[in-house]
């Protein structure tokens, strides 16, 4: 029976963070699953595995998730996300009580909005999105599935990014601007013109660095 449990995808930073908002909130976190390490990097009285065995189950008993995947993997961020859907979870969203969104915005499922974070007017906010502290989407903005703007990143009005890009620290995007699939913008670049897909850019103003590429294992579950 799920009883309204909550199961945390990944078990690092971003999880820390997602539990102890949770917490705030009175909600208890009761499964935590990451593959990749031998136990979370905080303490929590949930249960934890690294086995797709454990998985299963954790899915079986859950009602609610959140995928606890940060900074450049948006995409696998999406993907996993709506694997779980197929099971008949539900996407939690995470917002701080002191981060702004303007009640004229739309925003997506599994968001996470740390504090200070703005989404202003008429901002359009795709799935799986995390805001980090200061970060700020401006008016009429779009913003893909799977998008991450770190700290006091400013993202101006009219800004479309496309899915899975990732925004760095301190960044500015002036307005009117495209940022690309897959792309990557980096910390304190200060971004004057369209960035295609899948390209990583950098400076004061932004200049193209490299292909963004990635490789995933797809093996989720």
């Amino acid at each position: 029976m799920k009883n309204n449990k909550i199961l945390l995808y990944g078990g690092l930073s971003t999880s820390y963070i997602v539990y102890e908002n949770l917490k705030s909130q009175n909600k208890k976190v009761d499964f935590i699953f990451d593959e990749f390490i031998k136990e979370p990097n905080y303490e929590s009285k949930a249960k934890f595995s690294n086995k797709k065995t454990d998985l299963k189950k954790f899915i079986k008993e859950s009602k609610y998730f959140f995928v606890c995947i940060g900074m450049y993997d948006g995409f696998l961020r999406d993907y996993i996300s709506k694997i779980l859907i197929k099971k008949n979870l539900t996407p939690l969203s995470i917002v701080s009580k002191n981060s702004i969104v303007d009640q004229t915005a739309t925003v997506g499922n599994g968001l996470l909005c740390l504090p200070n974070s703005v989404i202003h007017k008429k901002a359009k906010i795709g799935n799986n999105c995390l805001l980090n502290v200061n970060s700020v989407i401006d008016h009429e903005c779009i913003i893909g599935d799977g998008v991450h703007v770190m700290g006091s990143a400013y993202i101006a009005g009219r800004v479309k990014i496309g899915n899975f890009a990732s925004i760095g620290a301190n960044a500015t995007i002036l307005p009117d601007l495209k940022i690309g699939k897959n792309s990557i913008v980096g910390a304190g670049a200060v971004v004057t013109k369209d960035v295609k897909d899948g390209c990583v850019v950098i400076g004061n103003p932004a200049k193209f660095l490299r292909i963004n590429k990635k490789e995933y294992n797809l093996k989720i579950i």
